[in-house]
């Protein structure tokens, strides 16, 4: 009668745990420490490529689930180091032979499907669209991301968990390439990829 007693609480606690978990609002702070990020400058025969190292990323999100569907907003900023650069072209209207270190500040908006939802492991799965801001050698420029994002949570308790995970990013922007107040208007097209592994902390925040 003990035994049974101990499976009847032991079934409603994890009954419990998986309906609190069926619709949750949760806040998840990271830290990436391993990435890599590549730029690429481009206008008719002129092209551009940069390579920075050792990139690192923090970020904080917002978590949305029900019934294994889930949104996440999430906030991140990043740092690399000048590795190289492939120059192909002499550019009037800016210096591309510039190694400094790169930053960048990105807001994106995932949207997407949790394998095993309610449960104490999680494999949430995004895809995202979002906005980032790259400051560092010949880069001032705001780009448009879409973005690739999976993860491995474990909760530990109902409202607290761990993860890890990783993150592809690609970028698109633009850069002036005329004068100010001419009437005849060009820019070079710029594109960004990333990618990072980055772990952290989820705390339940209830529904």
């Amino acid at each position: 009668m003990k035994k049974l007693f101990l499976s009847v609480i032991c079934l409603m606690a994890v009954s419990l745990s998986a309906s609190a978990q069926n619709k949750a609002r949760s806040l998840i702070i990271g830290f990436g420490p391993v990435g890599y990020i590549h730029e690429n400058i481009k206008l008719d025969d002129e092209k551009y490529k940069y390579d920075y190292k050792s990139f690192w990323n923090a970020n904080i999100g917002y978590e949305k689930q029900f019934k294994g569907v889930g949104s996440l907003t999430e906030f991140a900023y990043g740092q690399g180091k000048f590795d190289e650069y492939d120059l192909a072209g002499t550019s009037k209207w800016f210096d591309p032979a510039q190694a400094e270190d790169i930053y960048s500040v990105s807001v994106t908006q995932f949207f997407g499907k949790t394998i095993n939802p309610n449960r104490r492991v999680q494999i949430p799965v995004y895809i995202g669209i979002g906005a980032d801001y790259i400051n560092g050698g010949p880069f001032h420029n705001l780009l448009i991301d879409g973005a690739v994002k999976a993860r491995l949570k474990l909760y530990i308790t109902n409202n607290f968990g761990i993860y890890a995970g990783a993150t592809g990013r690609i970028g698109w922007g633009a850069k002036s390439a005329s004068e100010s107040g001419s009437k005849s208007s060009n820019s070079y097209n710029i594109t960004n990829t990333s990618w990072s592994v980055d772990c952290g902390i989820v705390i339940g925040l209830g529904q």
